[in-house]
């Protein structure tokens, strides 16, 4: 962190000075010593919100399976569903012997 010039702000009473260079340097041991706090827990919530992001890609990839399911239970419960029929037809013709 920048050092800060206090001449500049007019503290000409040496004991007022010092105290507010005291109390900078305070604040500023603090912030330093809480840097690595912050950055960690900077960390966990980006990491939080990527797996909150992962967790909505995987619900709209769930969403999209189950529409299509149903789309193909529809399309077999009305006997349309080509690859139903066409496993139907050759398990009887196996059956059957005639492949």
């Amino acid at each position: 962190m920048e050092q800060l010039n206090l001449d500049d702000i007019g503290l000409t009473d040496r004991t007022q000075y010092n105290a507010t260079v005291a109390n900078f340097n305070q604040i500023q041991r603090t912030v330093n010593g809480n840097t690595d706090d912050i950055k960690s827990e900077l960390n966990s919530k980006a990491n939080l919100n990527d797996f909150k992001n992962e967790i909505k890609r995987l619900d709209d990839k769930t969403d999209a399976l189950n529409e299509d399911w149903k789309a193909r239970l529809k399309r077999v419960t009305l006997g349309s569903d080509e690859e139903t029929i066409e496993n139907v037809v050759t398990k009887i013709l196996i059956e059957k012997g005639v492949i």
